[in-house]
């Protein structure tokens, strides 16, 4: 029998009636934050002789260029081009904890029946971060691919290794040298991820969901709800933009589609940061995040639509995934915002879009963050923070 969530209805001022609202909006993200991400994020480990050649030949970074420890934001796409599973990817060998644990299973006491040793403790090892709804997907697919290489793979149990994100809105943040991790690159000020071994904590945390809002305000998508499997190009999830690309690699799964749309220069729809307001309501002129005001819950059904105000031509989006007033969507840029197809910013007036939500229907406006413009030169970069972009 299918477990029914409680749902309370909450008396909204402006709004003037009550909405379902399954949890409370999380409240605005700080400054400088701690996170635990292993809720939502799953790490599969793969090790062995030959993991370093497989993943170069199956994912959308160039993998010896993580040899200096540090790893990267990455993808797996399928034959077409489209994107399967977004990802980071991890090398472990530098890490003493790592090291430690891997020569614990490999160790044979004396006087014992042999034992079936691992890969040794020198062969490329890697973490790969991803959805923890698509875990399973992904290590299937992995095995699938795997045909006669030499690695071993598996999905680290929960407690054994921890994805932690932390923030600093004021400092670029880099990995310490024997830290399993990398900076987030995908936009400038995200911060860094780490795996902590065994359950250690690393501060004072705040709630994932408060990491969710921040990552959501910068316009960055991540895992199936915002990232479709199957579903969507590189350039349409950003790919190009966060650094999850690169261009000048060699053969792997999916890259002639990514390649000529790269050269082309012809993406049509990219997912956008989305404010949500009220029908009546002024449009807003900068993106702000409003706890007090849950619209999110009240849009239904999966990926609703975004449509213009008479409805009568073809959607103008998708929206993906929302929180408090704010939400990410795959937008058609020439559409909903002032950008042409090349990329370039023209002069003309935008005009409102709709959601359907409960018994009412819903405003909607696309952002651009200003680190699009950008391209894909983010890495290790720090770019400020606009009013025109944040508050």
């Amino acid at each position: 029998m299918p477990v029914r969530i409680p749902c309370i209805w909450i008396p909204h001022p402006r709004l003037g009636r009550r909405y379902c609202s399954l949890a409370a909006a999380p409240p605005r993200p700080p400054p400088i934050g701690i996170a635990n991400i292993s809720g939502p994020r799953q790490i599969i480990e793969i090790h062995g002789r030959d993991a370093a050649k497989f993943l170069q030949g199956l994912t959308t970074r160039d993998i010896p260029m993580l040899s200096d420890s540090r790893g990267a934001y990455s993808a797996f796409l399928n034959a077409q081009g489209k994107v399967l599973y977004d990802v980071f990817i991890y090398p472990t060998n530098h890490n003493h904890r790592w090291r430690t644990q891997v020569e614990a299973k490999n160790f044979q006491p004396i006087g014992r029946p042999p034992i079936k040793k691992g890969p040794a403790v020198d062969d490329p090892g890697f973490f790969i971060e991803c959805d923890v709804r698509s875990a399973d997907a992904l290590l299937s697919h992995i095995r699938r691919y795997k045909l006669s290489s030499k690695f071993d793979s598996r999905i680290i149990p929960r407690g054994e290794w921890d994805m932690w994100t932390i923030w600093d809105d004021h400092r670029l943040l880099l990995p310490d040298p024997n830290e399993i991790g990398c900076t987030d690159t995908r936009a400038p000020n995200l911060g860094k991820r780490v795996a902590v071994f065994g359950g250690r904590k690393l501060g004072v945390e705040v709630d994932f969901t408060v990491y969710n809002v921040r990552r959501i305000l910068l316009g960055v998508p991540e895992g199936q709800d915002e990232i479709l499997n199957g579903g969507n190009i590189a350039q349409e999830s950003n790919m190009d933009y966060m650094g999850g690309v690169d261009f000048r690699k060699g053969c792997y799964v999916g890259q002639e589609l990514t390649i000529r749309t790269h050269h082309t220069g012809v993406v049509r729809k990219r997912v956008l940061p989305i404010q949500l307001y009220r029908s009546g309501d002024p449009a807003p002129e900068r993106l702000t995040y409003d706890p007090n005001l849950n619209l999110a819950p009240l849009l239904h059904g999966k990926d609703p639509n975004i449509s213009n105000l008479s409805g009568k031509r073809r959607p103008a989006g998708k929206f993906l995934r929302g929180v408090g007033n704010i939400g990410l969507a795959l937008c058609r840029l020439e559409v909903m915002t002032n950008l042409e197809v090349g990329g370039k910013r023209e002069d003309k007036t935008v005009p409102e879009f709709k959601l359907d939500a409960e018994g009412d229907e819903l405003r909607v406006k696309a952002f651009v963050p200003g680190w699009h413009m950008l391209g894909n030169a983010t890495a290790f970069r720090r770019a400020p923070i606009t009013a025109s972009e944040i508050d």
